[in-house]
């Protein structure tokens, strides 16, 4: 069948990608697939379960396809098949390509069965996905503020725990995992970095209806 979209990718970058998004997309989800955008800027993995987003991106080489990108949505077994193909083909570059039908491929440099993922873009909410773009293109165009308090759902913070970011030579690995919240006010959502290519977001807790729920014993 004809290719949708193609690109070659280093493998373990492409299992880290897969790795961060589905850190982000809970079994339980309302959100069922995580997006997968290819274009010549490279791959981008986005996971979300509508409460923190989790995004992350590999370079590409070779890219044929539109000019603008191909989009596929895949769900959690494909995340984690992507995951595993990437770290087991180490040092390698595999290929990924997108085909009417086949849905999304991904074939290891080491010769290993490709592993494939039907491509589930009907089921997904294209008012979610907007909504989530617009949230980063506002969030990254103001200027942080620090608030004196911000509350946090410590499950949703834990996610970012697990965020893989890439090896910096001659770095401590602890070091280049450092979290990098920008915060505007106690109530708005907190954009996160980690590493030169993770981003993310966090939802906080509104402080008020905590402390209706709990009591103010709870709170600072």
């Amino acid at each position: 069948m004809s290719l949708l979209a193609a690109a070659e990718v280093p493998s373990e970058e492409m299992a880290r990608v897969a790795y961060n998004a589905l850190a982000f997309l809970p079994a339980r989800s309302m959100v069922k697939t995580a997006r997968l955008e290819l274009s010549p800027e490279g791959l981008r993995a986005t996971g979300t379960d509508g409460y923190a987003i989790g995004q992350d991106s590999a370079p590409v080489d070779d890219y044929s396809g539109p000019p603008g990108g191909f989009t596929v949505h895949v769900d959690r077994t494909v995340l984690a098949e992507l995951d595993t193909a990437g770290r087991k083909d180490k040092k390698g570059f595999g290929r990924l390509e997108v085909r009417p039908g086949d849905g999304l491929i991904f074939r290891p440099g080491n010769n290993d069965t490709p592993t494939a993922g039907q491509d589930v873009s009907g089921q997904a909410d294209d008012n979610l996905w907007a909504m989530l773009d617009s949230l980063f293109t506002r969030l990254e165009g103001r200027k942080p503020a620090l608030p004196e308090l911000v509350a946090f759902d410590a499950a949703l913070l834990a996610r970012f725990s697990k965020v893989k970011a890439p090896k910096v030579k001659n770095h401590d690995a602890n070091l280049d995992r450092c979290l990098d919240m920008c915060v505007f006010n106690s109530k708005e959502p907190i954009l996160i970095k980690i590493g030169p290519t993770f981003r993310g977001v966090i939802m906080p807790i509104d402080r008020d209806v905590h402390a209706e729920n709990i009591g103010p014993d709870g709170l600072w």
